[in-house]
């Protein structure tokens, strides 16, 4: 069983990664204003600079940024972001509900191994989907 002191660890680092997500996810999205969509964030789209394409060459040659190409970059992006902050908050809530560290499958304790490699996990290794 976790002691106190190692879940206030975790809970710590827990914190911590979620502040370092979303401020990575504002970079190229927004929360979305739904408050029932809590972990559902909305992609920017890319917007062209005054002088980003300078003449037709550019244009031809394909230095310029395709606006769609940067949109599905960040929207990948945000999703890989938003499932991990969705992650960490769901850690969170099993620290405040007492469940953090057993397994939501078998319902045994995790290893402690495995929640330094991943203080979020919610289930052991035998039971990664």
């Amino acid at each position: 069983m976790l002691d106190q002191k190692t879940i206030e660890e975790f809970k710590t680092s827990l914190e911590k990664e979620r502040s370092l997500l979303t401020k990575e996810l504002g970079t190229i999205a927004t929360p979305d204003s739904n408050p029932n969509m809590k972990d559902n964030w909305n992609v920017k789209h890319f917007e062209w600079g005054e002088n980003q394409i300078t003449s037709e060459e550019d244009l031809e040659s394909g230095e310029s940024v395709n606006e769609s190409d940067e949109d599905m970059k960040n929207k990948a992006l945000s999703d890989h972001l938003e499932l991990r902050l969705k992650e960490v908050r769901e850690a969170l809530e099993r620290i405040d509900g007492g469940t953090y560290g057993i397994c939501e499958v078998c319902q045994k304790e995790i290893p402690l191994e495995r929640l330094q490699a991943n203080p979020a996990a919610k289930t052991d290794m035998e039971h990664v989907s």
